[in-house]
């Protein structure tokens, strides 16, 4: 030892151009917190979501949403609003397509057979216009909930973003688009943008604040800790050096490695700084004892390094122990399936192991240097405010060692029934405080949209012997019955799901345009030039005179036309019009309420079925073309031909939906849900598969991909690998310090005061009501890996004490005035330092640095209150030899 500190100025210079090299390389640090880099690259959800992007292009969506404070969106200068906003973000680089009120296909009747264009074809200029779009939106459900809310007052534009793009062209995206918005602003209107990207996005945005905020907060409090547990300059700015040299070292080397910064890794340099300096604590805090025990107020320089190597030899061994043990307990992380948290661990390992060097090598070589005789505190403070306090400590528990076993029993029990209530959900938009930006955008899109949250249900048909899928598959009115029969299933069985949007409602657009009487057709052409003809409405004076019937025949619409359409390919079906008198206008209401599979129907559903009666505008045959008694056809082959025929007369894009556009063979389906939690999600997926498992035909094959799915496999594996990582870092620990001592019941004793705060952390969270996500995840490994150190350290000192004396209360009591200080300056500095996350941005970050606080001081309670009990009642062998 002395021969390798011989000349400290070389120790020291090694330090100085390694962290110099590091501090170079810290540019190159990148942040990126896509759903996907959390699952390694083999995972069925990640393949699913790639290979869902490889067929239907990107599944990133910005949506845009603006709400009008006063009136609806129906208004001249708002729908100019919308146009202008649409224009310019569909010219944005890397903007695949936009989506919204101005520029959405709309599938309509002619004369001709079927014409697909634009909701706005021209600007408004009237109110009649203005009642021409109005009608159109109402026209289809699929725009409900996406294109307006259902107060009318809000409207949203879809981003899609291309695929592939990288996270700085995100970022450009989106504040450009906010951007924009600015530009348009208005008194009236209040504008929100949601979505996965934007989550990422600004996610990104607040780590930085994070990491300019916290870094500097944690290094002050710190310092202050440090300040007031030494009180002297040497045992602040010493393990201060420690944790900025290891924390450069670890960030340059990921910047170094092309590691990405995610939320998860944004707590490394407070850890770091928080951790790393427990081990230059331990030696200078020992460093000072011995001082004090030479009891002179002067020593030589010679004395002073031998006081140098004592105390290295001192606490060399449980510093050495103890920095294992937490790197142990860190690297128990690498055993994670979920990659930040895999790159968490290593990376918090290699900074452990860097302060760990750090301290053992820097901290004695600068305290070499110190020529100058040192002159020890004129003031008598061995009975000062931390003394007593541990004597105090020791005499209300020390000497009670059932109360203490009595007491913790009590506490293991509460904190098992407060464990059980425990949830596992990882929504990455909880992550957000409730005051933040997003997560106010993300409550009003969910609140007067269908959702944020999309499940993408992909459905790939037969495959032939080759291998290869069948051409024109989808187009079987089997599997699109199947599929609109799920969507109904899924809105009528589940609350949070918003809309279900699949190729199956296209099909059903056209049958229904293609099925338009030839009044309504007429109607249809007439609206859509700006031209409104009251005589079809039903608002004439027909209900004024109930003596007058000569507007009405003696037919009855009541009874069903069974008149079977006539396959169409250029000329919509003509059906003669017909007359109903108020008899018969009272006896359609009554059938349509009889005909519901429910009594309490609103004003709305009430019109449906009255259209689809009447067979208004086509609602007769607004259904996926599936029973062969309603149509021109013998076998649904034939009906595959007729939805063949669709396709042929459509002129819009499908990609979104199907592979091709005039044979598809596979198809997508969007469920918007309108919550993040991932029990949810899990609940919908399982009602997908076994829908479609009973229900949908043979030969076609069902999966789920997309953001939200990769959200749940997360969560899944968030599962795994709390217990793979508390039950590796625990057989670590009990492998380390079961060697070190040369006993089994060793490694037992140094687990226990870990298992008791484990415990307490999550029955605390059982209680708080704090979730298990990707945050709170690690505070087992990192509450061992921590932890440890305390009950190391006193277990040194005992035997240290123990060896010496047989007196068991002296042994305690010197044990506890020893390492019992040490202890407490260490706990509170990383209690202290890991609060300063109280004042994240994110609330997964926020309840981490709440947990372990709380387990600091609960594990260094145990190591200083249950440990003594237990080693004083028991009397191991171990420990005295």
């Amino acid at each position: 030892m002395k021969k390798f500190f011989k000349h400290p100025w070389i120790i020291i210079s090694i330090i100085l151009i390694a962290t110099g090299f590091f501090t170079i390389q810290l540019p190159k640090l990148k942040i990126n917190n896509e759903v996907k880099i959390f699952l390694p690259k083999n995972h069925q959800s990640r393949i699913a979501n790639d290979k869902m992007e490889e067929v239907y292009g990107s599944a990133e969506v910005m949506a845009v949403a603006l709400h009008v404070k006063s009136g609806n969106i129906f208004q001249l200068n708002i729908i100019n609003t919308i146009k202008n906003l649409e224009d310019r973000i569909e010219k944005l680089d890397n903007v695949e397509k936009v989506d919204g009120l101005t520029s959405t296909d709309y599938i309509d009747g002619t004369a001709d057979g079927m014409k697909v264009a634009s909701i706005v074809k021209e600007l408004p200029k009237t109110e009649a216009d203005l009642n021409v779009i109005k009608g159109k939106l109402l026209d289809w459900k699929l725009y409900r909930g996406n294109l307006y809310s259902k107060d009318l007052k809000s409207t949203q534009i879809l981003v899609k973003l291309k695929k592939g793009i990288k996270i700085e062209e995100q970022e450009k995206i989106y504040f450009e688009i906010k951007d924009i918005l600015k530009d348009n602003s208005s008194s009236n209107i209040e504008y929100y943008v949601a979505g996965t990207p934007v989550i990422t996005v600004l996610m990104g945005k607040y780590m930085k604040s994070d990491m300019k905020h916290l870094i500097p907060f944690v290094l002050i409090i710190v310092l202050l800790s440090l300040y007031l547990s030494f009180k002297n300059l040497g045992g602040v700015l010493l393990p201060s050096i420690t944790v900025l040299v290891s924390t450069i070292w670890t960030l340059g080397l990921m910047a170094m490695l092309n590691i990405n910064l995610t939320l998860v890794s944004t707590v490394i340099p407070v850890l770091l700084i928080a951790v790393g300096s427990a081990y230059g604590i331990h030696i200078i805090s020992h460093y000072y004892d011995e001082i004090k025990s030479m009891g002179k107020c002067g020593i030589t320089e010679e004395e002073h390094r031998e006081l140098i190597f004592e105390t290295l030899h001192k606490v060399g061994k449980p510093v050495l122990l103890a920095g294992l043990t937490t790197i142990a307990g860190f690297g128990s992380l690498a055993t994670s399936s979920i990659i930040p948290i895999k790159n968490f661990g290593i990376f918090t390992a290699i900074g452990v192991t860097s302060a760990l060097i750090v301290a053992l090598t820097l901290i004695p070589a600068l305290l070499l240097l110190r020529h100058k005789n040192l002159k020890c505190s004129e003031e008598e403070d061995d009975d000062g405010l931390i003394s007593r306090m541990l004597i105090g400590f020791y005499h209300y528990f020390g000497k009670k060692a059932i109360r203490i076993l009595t007491l913790t029993a009590i506490i293991v029990i509460v904190s098992i029934v407060g464990m059980s209530k425990v949830v596992i959900d990882s929504p990455l938009i909880d992550m957000f405080k409730s005051t933040t930006e997003i997560k106010v955008s993300d409550k009003f899109d969910n609140n007067n949209f269908n959702g944020t949250t999309v499940l993408n249900v992909l459905i790939d048909g037969p495959k032939d012997k080759k291998g290869k899928y069948i051409k024109g598959s989808m187009v079987n009115p089997e599997i699109l019955k199947g599929m609109d029969n799920l969507k109904i299933y899924l809105k009528e069985n589940y609350k949070d799901v918003g809309e279900v949007t699949s190729f199956a409602d296209f099909i059903k657009r056209m049958n229904k345009v293609m099925n338009y009487p030839q009044e309504d057709t007429a109607d249809s052409m007439a609206t859509d030039s700006g031209i409104v003809d009251d005589s079809s409405s039903f608002a004439d004076d027909s209900f004024g005179d109930s003596t007058d019937d000569s507007s009405f025949s003696d037919d009855s619409f009541a009874t069903e036309d069974t008149t079977k359409p006539e396959i169409v390919t250029e000329t919509a079906k003509v059906t003669p019009k017909k007359s109903i008198d108020k008899t018969d206008m009272v006896a359609l209401m009554n059938n349509a309420i009889l005909s519901a599979n429910k009594t309490d129907l609103t004003a709305e559903e009430l019109i449906e079925i009255i259209n689809r009666e009447l067979n208004y505008k086509g609602e007769a045959y607004n259904e996926v073309p599936y029973d062969i008694s309603k149509y021109p056809a013998t076998t649904r082959a034939e009906l595959k031909n007729l939805i063949s025929q669709y396709l042929l007369l459509y002129s819009g894009n499908l990609n979104d939906f199907i592979d091709d556009q005039l044979e598809p063979s596979r198809s997508r389906m969007m469920i918007q849900i309108r919550t993040g939690s991932n029990i949810v999600t899990e609940k919908i997926e399982k009602a997908v598969y076994k829908y479609a498992k009973e229900y949908f035909p043979k030969g076609y094959t069902v999966s789920v991909a997309g953001s939200a799915d990769m959200g749940l496999a997360v969560n899944k594996l968030i599962i795994s690998s709390q217990i793979m990582s508390i039950i590796s870092s625990l057989i670590i620990v009990f492998i380390i310090v079961a060697f070190s001592y040369k006993s089994l019941v060793a490694g037992i004793y140094g687990t226990i005061p870990l298992g008791i705060a484990l415990l307490i952390n999550f029955g605390l969270m059982g209680f708080l009501g704090i979730k298990l996500d990707i945050g709170t995840a690690m505070v087992a490994s990192i509450a061992i890996g921590i932890g440890v150190d305390y009950t190391i350290h006193f277990l040194s000192t005992y035997n240290y004490e123990r060896k010496r004396s047989d007196d068991l209360e002296e042994v305690t009591k010197k044990t506890l005035l020893t390492s019992g200080k040490a202890i407490i300056f260490n706990a509170v500095s990383v209690a202290l330092g890991f609060a300063v996350l109280l004042f994240s941005n994110f609330m997964p970050l926020v309840n981490l640095g709440l947990l372990i606080s709380i387990t600091m001081v609960t594990s260094s309670a145990a190591s200083m209150t249950v440990l003594p009990a237990l080693l004083n009642i028991f009397k191991p062998k171990f420990i005295s030899k």
